[in-house]
C-alpha cells in the first residue's frame, strides 16, 4: 500500500477493541506525519464543482445578507430626504431578498449533493454518527487542546469540523425559515400569506422572529472567522493545499495515507478489524 503502513498487532488472535484499534493506528499516523514532514504531494480530486460553487455562493451571500440585514435593522446611511430614505430602504430590501433567494438555492443544492456527490461530499462522511467517527472527532479535539501534536490527517472534512458543519447547517435552515416568515409578513399576498399564520404561534410574534433572524447572523460571522482560521492552521500543519482546494477541488496528499481513506474514521460495513492487523468479515 502506498503511503503510511499500519502495523499489525503482535501475538493476539482475538479481535481488538475498536477504541484501542483506532487509537493505535491514529498514533501511527501521528508519528508518521512528524517523521515525514507532512502528507506529501499527490493530486487527489476531493471537492466537486457543485460543492465549490455552493460554498462560495453561501459565503458571498452571507456577507451581502449581513450588511443589508444590518442596514434594515438599523439604517446607517443618511438620506437627504424622506423620499430618498424610502427609495434607499426599498433598494436594500430588494438586494437582501435577491441574495436570500441565491442563498436558499445554494443551501438546497448542497443538501442534495450530500446524497449524490462523491464520498467526501456525502453526509455520512461529514456528520459523526458511529463510534469510529466519534473517536476521530475526539482525536481532533485533542489536537485543538494541544494533547495531540498534529491534526488527524483526513482527505475530506475532519470529523470535528463535520460536527460544526452539522450545527451550522441547522442554523442555516433556521435562518431560511425565519427569513421566509418575515418575507411572508411583509408581502402578505398570494402563497406567502399563509406564512403569517405561523407568527401567531410564536411568543412575541413577529418581533421575536425578526430578532432571532438578526441574532443568527452573528453566529455565522463568528463561524466564518473560526472557519478561515482553522483552514489556514490545518493547511500550515498538513501542507496539503486545504486553502487552494476550495478553488481547484484538488488536495496535495499521498494516496491511502489519511484516516478516512484508510477506513480508520469510518470502517466499511461488514468489516471488523482483527488483532492480527487484517480485516475480516463479521461472522
Amino acid at each position: 500500500m502506498a503511503g503510511t503502513t499500519i502495523p499489525a498487532d503482535d501475538g493476539a488472535a482475538a479481535p481488538a477493541k475498536r477504541p484501542d484499534w483506532l487509537r493505535r493506528r491514529l498514533d501511527v499516523l501521528e508519528s508518521s506525519e512528524e517523521a515525514e514532514g507532512g502528507i506529501g504531494p499527490g493530486a487527489v480530486y476531493v471537492w466537486e464543482l457543485p460543492v465549490r460553487i455552493t460554498h462560495w455562493a453561501i459565503v458571498i451571500t452571507i456577507v451581502i445578507l449581513a450588511v443589508t440585514g444590518a442596514y434594515i435593522h438599523g439604517p446607517f446611511l443618511v438620506p437627504s430626504s424622506p423620499i430618498e430614505a424610502s427609495t434607499q430602504m426599498a433598494s436594500i430590501r430588494f438586494i437582501h431578498e435577491l441574495s436570500a433567494i441565491v442563498f436558499t438555492v445554494a443551501i438546497g443544492l448542497r443538501f442534495y449533493w450530500g446524497f449524490v456527490g462523491n464520498r467526501y461530499a456525502n453526509w455520512r462522511a461529514i456528520i459523526p454518527h458511529n463510534r469510529a467517527q466519534l473517536r476521530c472527532l475526539a482525536e481532533m479535539g485533542r489536537y485543538y487542546v494541544f494533547l495531540r501534536r498534529v491534526p488527524v490527517p483526513m482527505t475530506g472534512h475532519n470529523l470535528l469540523a463535520g460536527l460544526a458543519y452539522t450545527v451550522v447547517s441547522l442554523i442555516l435552515f433556521f435562518q431560511v425559515a425565519t427569513g421566509m416568515i418575515l418575507f411572508g409578513w411583509i408581502i402578505n399576498v398570494g402563497p406567502a400569506a399563509w406564512l403569517t399564520t405561523i407568527v401567531a404561534w410564536i411568543p412575541g410574534n413577529i418581533q421575536t422572529v425578526r430578532m432571532l433572524h438578526y441574532l443568527a447572523t452573528f453566529l455565522f460571522i463568528a463561524f466564518m472567522i473560526h472557519h478561515v482560521y482553522s483552514a489556514i492552521l490545518v493547511d500550515i500543519e498538513e501542507r496539503n493545499g486545504v486553502m487552494t482546494s476550495i478553488f481547484t477541488g484538488f488536495k496535495n496528499i499521498r494516496a491511502d495515507s489519511t484516516a478516512d481513506d484508510l477506513g480508520l474514521c469510518n470502517p466499511p460495513q461488514g468489516i471488523e478489524p482483527t488483532a492480527g492487523g487484517a480485516d475480516a468479515p463479521k461472522a
